[in-house]
């Protein structure tokens, strides 16, 4: 597809669609979540719950905000 399509197939899509479609990609997504001096921190979708709609939004869940993995615990010493 080139980019003119992709984009009217994209204009078609509801939150919904979209929802499925994060579901469907979401071992192949991180999110950056910033840096300091020392590294740049970033995460994974979470496994059991990736996306949702929140409202009339899509709500992006990432593993480091599950208890399991929190991201203060995986990234504690570099937030000196």
């Amino acid at each position: 597809m080139n980019p003119k399509e992709i984009i009217e197939v994209a204009n078609k899509l509801t939150n919904e669609n979209i929802e499925q479609l994060i579901h469907i990609f979401a071992d192949r997504i991180f999110v950056f979540i910033g840096s300091n001096n020392k590294m740049q921190f970033s995460g994974k979708l979470s496994k059991e719950n990736p996306v949702c709609l929140n409202g009339v939004g899509i709500q992006i869940n990432m593993e480091y905000t599950e208890k399991k993995d929190s991201f203060v615990k995986q990234y504690k010493k570099y937030l000196k």
